[in-house]
């Protein structure tokens, strides 16, 4: 960012909260971009590790079922796991095998 943005005034106040979820969502399209090219499809995207930036896990939760949609309109697939804290994205029908179904009991 080579200057601040013109919104950021005093008088804006009252919309800097959702100027900063619109702000989060960008970033999370950006580690979203840059886990799926880095990283296999066995491999989830930490939720968690990405909520240290938000400190708000119910605002990233919206924000993931904000961007799925997206995530789809591309061809791939999406699941949550580990109780909602690592988002899978994947090109098969079938989630990987690190993908636990959320009500799964391992024995």
């Amino acid at each position: 960012m080579r200057t601040f943005p013109s919104g950021l005034k005093p008088k804006n106040r009252e919309r800097f909260q959702q100027m900063f979820y619109e702000r989060m969502k960008c970033y999370l399209r950006r580690d979203i971009y840059e886990h799926v090219l880095s990283y296999g499809e066995n491999d989830y995207f930490s939720l968690d590790k990405f909520n240290e930036h938000v400190r708000d896990m119910e605002s990233v939760k919206k924000m993931v079922e904000e961007i799925i949609p997206e995530l789809e309109k591309l061809g791939w697939h999406c699941k949550t796991s580990y109780g909602g804290t690592a988002l899978f994205i994947y090109s098969t029908d079938t989630p990987p095998p690190s993908c636990w179904e959320e009500n799964e009991i391992l024995v």
